[in-house]
């Protein structure tokens, strides 16, 4: 065994030689361009500044912005996509097992994404702690005096001093840049050289001087140190002292790292690799800087992925770097800038390659991309090679011929003129010596032998595609294939034949025949072949659905077919076997259509596949046999009841859910995400579930253990990585023990509480009973109240009609007494007089009743209304009140078809009675003018309201009013002001034989009682109000009092003083009372809701049945 002297010793030799990069000189560096992905959001118009990168444990990418935020990137999404993961942001943060470490002054705090911070420790009060890093499973700290390292397993702390430090340089402070710990040692690099530990303080390694150290690296695989300085990074073998130094850069490192070929190392001039098995430095560069290039120069940070991918932090982005893309060569050369390839064919001699382009024909050497060689410069259509001497190539004055041995033109006079003058599209050599071409739509082959021309023309274009195009000649052993802009065309045994089957392609970009004679055709909708044996066409299945083909080629390996996502390799039956796309080192939408060819080069095939940006090649044996690396399914976020407790799979510990909370998960992928399909099933289950998006959301979950099962979905799903989440799902507090426990509890009580509530309830239900009781005597006697209201007013229309009859009674007397005297004096002619006299009045009493025919009838007025006024004698005695008839009429008869006038006279006395005070008086004047009966009556009482006013008389609308006397024959006109009122009453008059007219006499009664005076008026004035307003639902209490000018509180003590009763009481059963007046005169429950002041239907009925003890269908029902 050695001792700890032996591993550390060489350090101070290996650091030594840190003073080899003051001499340092320029480096021959070799420049490859490469494609770096950019994130996902940079195609929204985010940018992510990030200063640190940090590698999740299941994958994704942690970034630590310049703002101090971190966010989770898992291939699809960044999360979160607003703030920080972390509660508290800050500048200095580290990343160890899961967690993330940073310090605020002299304490230590570790962080769990989504997650309360956790003090570990504080170190003594006042120490400020400047610097925070990890190496292995330490995380060290670093304050201005000492150097603190904390074991996270073992939870250790040790201090060290920088005491010595100080003695050796006279740098006013010291600044540790990074330590790692090396061979039981730690290594500290600052800004004034390197240190390394002694027991509890630090000796300074002279050979490093007071150089800058940013960087320090240790590669337990290769054991190897990688300091960065300022000046490039120097590569030391610790095992191998006398192996040559390597110095890489020679700027500013700011990162490093390893993977299993090379070292990264970024700096602020770019970023470099140095590759283990050719000891070679190369710079990548970018050949697309808009999209997939490397912006900026300074890389902050870099990650190895573990999963084939570097990421890597610069000060304009994050990008991703697939070391698998390095299987696909790209090549940077002038002929390439700005000058797109239409066209690849392989030399015949196999040494190099025809290239086309906009600029002319160039031949290029497979040993050398660097230095084309122009054939023929300016616009190329096409060319063909014949054989190993003669080059054709089409171009828009014609066809020219380029001798390859002699590198001249040939002279073309011996050609027939249409092929030497005219715009000439394509050519193309089939096996029988022809050469067919295209000028314009024309198509025409040409027999070298006989030199013969045969012209086609362009009437074999299908009518129904007109206009038509030609793109794509192809010559094969079953004939010459036509692409054309609408489908394919074949020309066999002298007949061009239109393939219709393929009109449901598009338009034709590329043909190509295997080596099995079957012919493959990329067309704008898809791929399809036509089989040697078979006249009908096969589909083929691509990648994914709606992408574009773009060229086809063929190895030994199989077919080779480039899309618009990436490249696939099939097997001669048309099925898929590889497919490489981004982000595995291609890009989407870069390869050109039609450009693409394969050749055999040192004993190897090679593909060339023409890019939007140049030329990428591959070796087609390399990439058949190659497995892109695998796609690692994500935890990218878990929320429970919508708020998030998982970032990133931070801790590995089971979730516990509460008993009816929902859980959802996000998923990602890396490295490759955009195709992601996935399928899930709960541990327990067999079938797996498609999952038609990312996320996936439980609920109503029981309790119990769960695991929850993902993975990638594949037509061979034994292949595909499977993740797993378990989370436990608590018993609800129903079913915990001390749930039960208080069960028990409870039921003791419960039969205890019975014994009690049982005899409480008794009592309860007497009170209750008793309540009811009292509700519906209060119910019944407000019942009453309305019953003896009508019953009063049946009352009085019946002694009305009892008086009516007996002064009709009266009135006949006469005649019958004139009858008999003339009887008995035998006055025969007398006689029929008089009994026509009795027959008429008899008749008069009969149409005294509520006739509803239509028949038109007499009636004495007079009588009628003297019935009417002796009936409301005694009522306008009783309120002191008098009443003066001044009747000129004798016999006043009017025609009417309904009789209806001691409706009429009863709603207006009634009306009376109430608006008049004490001692006034009723003026009932009746006369006959211009052959209409008069009645007028004047009073000084309350004023009357208009007819268009929405106010009532005696529980009628004075529309009904008006109504009631236009059915009867007459007409109303009421004129009312503040003084007088005065209400005109008039009907035709009916021409009849009249007798001798009979006085009524009135008399007067008058009621001595004694009533208060002041408070009558101020009742009366009151009362008044509220028949005014009380249809108004916003008429109350407060308005009330606004319009009487006193307070709330006052109006409310003086009513209840008055009436015994509140104001708000008298309110609803007034409207109460009216209610029921109109639902006994044919009104609708809702309308006579609205017109008595309740906004609400459902709460008139509510206060109606209250009131009266049924509801008011009820009510009417009742009295129909």
């Amino acid at each position: 065994m050695k001792g700890k002297n032996d591993y550390y010793k060489p350090l101070f030799w290996i650091l030594g030689f840190l003073s080899l990069l003051l001499a340092q000189g320029t480096q021959a560096l070799d420049k490859a361009p490469s494609i770096f992905y950019p994130l996902p959001a940079q195609a929204q118009g985010k940018i992510f500044a990030a200063q640190n990168l940090f590698l999740g444990e299941e994958g994704g990418i942690w970034i630590h912005d310049v703002h101090g935020k971190v966010v989770f990137f898992d291939g699809k999404s960044t999360l979160p996509r607003r703030g920080s993961v972390l509660s508290q942001e800050s500048e200095n943060i580290v990343y160890l097992n899961n967690a993330f470490w940073t310090f605020i002054d002299n304490e230590l705090y570790r962080t769990y994404p989504a997650q309360d911070r956790e003090l570990i420790f504080s170190l003594t009060p006042g120490v400020i702690i400047k610097k925070i890093g990890s190496s292995g499973v330490f995380i060290w700290l670093a304050d201005n005096t000492h150097f603190y390292t904390y074991n996270t397993q073992t939870h250790e702390l040790v201090t060290y001093s920088f005491k010595e430090m100080y003695q050796f340089n006279h740098a006013s402070r010291m600044i540790v840049n990074d330590a790692k710990f090396v061979l039981s040692k730690w290594v500290l690099a600052t800004n004034a050289g390197v240190y390394l530990s002694e027991d509890e303080s630090f000796s300074h390694v002279l050979s490093s001087d007071k150089h800058f150290i940013e960087k320090i690296y240790f590669s337990d695989k290769r054991r190897e140190l990688v300091i960065g300085t300022l000046n490039g990074a120097l590569i030391i073998d610790v095992e191998n002292l006398k192996r040559k130094k390597k110095l890489v850069g020679e700027s500013h490192v700011l990162s490093i790292t390893e993977t299993d070929q090379e070292y990264w190392i970024g700096t602020d001039d770019g970023l470099f690799l140095y590759s283990f098995l050719t000891d070679e430095i190369i710079k990548l560069e970018s050949n697309d800087r808009n999209t997939n290039g490397l912006p900026g120069n300074k890389i902050y940070s870099l990650v190895n992925d573990l999963q084939g991918g570097i990421w890597i932090a610069t000060n304009k982005g994050v990008r991703y770097f697939s070391l698998f893309g390095q299987k696909f060569k790209r090549h940077s050369s002038a002929l390439f800038d700005n000058n797109p390839m239409t066209k690849i064919v392989t030399r015949s001699d196999n040494k190099g390659y025809w290239f086309l382009t906009r600029q002319g024909l160039y031949q290029v050497d497979a040993e050398d991309w660097q230095e084309p060689k122009l054939i023929f410069p300016g616009e190329v259509h096409d060319f063909a090679q014949i054989d190993d001497h003669s080059l054709w190539i089409a171009t828009h004055t014609g066809i020219v011929i380029y001798h390859l041995q002699t590198k001249k033109m040939i002279e073309t006079s011996m050609l027939p003129l249409k092929l030497r003058s005219n715009d000439t599209k394509h050519l193309e050599f089939d096996h029988e010596g022809l050469l067919w071409g295209a000028t314009g739509n024309h198509l025409w082959s040409y027999r070298l032998a006989d030199n013969s021309l045969t012209d086609f023309g362009s009437e074999w274009f299908v009518d129904a595609f007109l206009p038509a195009k030609i793109i794509k000649l192809k010559s094969t052993r079953r004939g010459v294939f036509i692409g054309t802009n609408h489908g394919v065309y074949l020309f066999d045994k002298g007949k061009i034949v239109f393939l219709r089957a393929t009109s449901h392609y598009g338009q034709n970009i590329d043909i190509f025949e295997s080596t099995n004679g079957d012919v493959w055709f990329a067309s704008a909708y898809g791929v399809f072949v036509l089989a040697h044996d078979r006249s009908d066409i096969r589909s083929i299945d691509m990648v994914e659905e709606n992408i574009s083909p773009k060229c086809l080629t063929e190895t030994g390996n199989g077919i080779w077919l480039t899309s618009s996502q990436g490249i696939s390799l099939y097997n001669p039956m048309g099925e898929m076997v590889k497919h490489f796309g981004d982000p595995h080192g291609l890009m989407n939408n870069e390869f050109k259509s039609g450009v693409c060819e394969s050749s055999i080069i040192n004993s190897q095939q090679q593909l060339l596949l023409g890019s939007r940006f140049g030329l990428v090649t591959a070796w087609s044996s390399e990439l058949s046999v190659a497995t892109p690396p695998n796609t690692n399914i994500i935890f990218s976020q878990v929320n429970v009841d919508h708020i998030p407790v998982m970032f990133g799979r931070g801790r590995f510990q089971t979730l516990e859910l509460k008993y009816g909370s929902s859980i959802s998960f996000l998923f990602g992928a890396l490295p490759e995400s955009r195709a992601l399909s996935l399928e899930y099933r709960i541990a327990g289950y067999k079938e797996w579930q498609r999952l038609e998006s990312t996320q996936l959301t439980l609920d109503h979950l029981l309790p119990g253990h769960y695991r929850l099962l993902v993975r990638n979905y594949s037509p061979h799903p034994q292949n595909s990585m499977i993740n797993s989440l378990s989370f436990i799902v608590e018993n609800p507090w129903y079913w915990s023990s001390w749930a039960i426990v208080l069960y028990l509890c409870l039921s003791i009580g419960l039969i205890a509480f019975a014994s009690w509530w049982r005899s409480r309830w008794v009592t309860k239900v007497n009170r209750k009973l008793k309540a009811k009781v009292a509700l519906k005597t209060d119910q019944l006697r407000h019942q009453s109240k309305i019953v003896l209201v009508n019953n009063q007013q049946l009352r009085k229309q019946l002694q009305i009609r009892h008086i009516l009859v007996e002064q009709m009674l009266d009135s006949i007397t006469p005649t019958l007494n004139q009858l008999i005297y003339r009887s008995q004096l035998q006055q025969l002619a007398r006689l029929e007089s008089l009994a026509l006299k009795v027959k008429c009045e008899l008749a008069l009493l009969r149409n005294v009743r509520n006739d509803k025919t239509s028949t038109q009838l007499l009636y004495d007025l007079s009588i009628i209304l003297n019935s009417c006024v002796d009936g409301w004698r005694e009522e306008f005695a009783k309120a002191n009140i008098s009443l003066a008839v001044n009747n000129e009429l004798k016999q006043a008869y009017i025609e009417s078809a309904h009789f209806n006038l001691d409706i009429i006279f009863n709603t207006l006395l009634s009306d009376a009675v109430k608006r008049l005070y004490r001692n006034q008086e009723l003026q009932i004047h009746c006369y006959e003018r211009d052959k209409r009966l008069f009645i007028v009556m004047i009073d000084c009482g309350d004023q009357v309201q208009s007819i268009n006013s929405d106010k009532r008389i005696s529980g009628f609308e004075l529309e009904e009013m008006q109504l009631l006397v236009q059915r009867s024959g007459g007409e109303i006109h009421i004129f009312s002001s503040p003084e007088r009122n005065l209400v005109e009453l008039s009907w035709p008059s009916v021409e009849l034989v009249s007798d001798a007219p009979e006085m009524i006499i009135v008399e007067e009664h008058s009621d001595d009682k004694f009533i208060d005076i002041t408070e009558k008026e101020w009742l009366k004035k009151v009362e008044k109000l509220v028949h005014n307003y009380y249809s108004d639902p916003e008429f109350s209490t407060s308005s009330a009092a606004k319009l009487l000018f006193v307070s709330e509180r006052s109006l409310q003590r003086r009513f209840k003083a008055v009436t015994n009763k509140t104001f708000k009481e008298y309110l609803n059963e007034i409207r109460l009372e009216k209610a029921c007046q109109c639902l006994l005169a044919g009104g609708k429950v809702a309308q006579v809701a609205f017109d008595c002041g309740f906004n609400d239907p459902s709460y008139f009925s509510q206060r109606f049945k209250h009131h009266f003890g049924l509801s008011p269908t009820q009510f009417v029902d009742d009295n129909e």
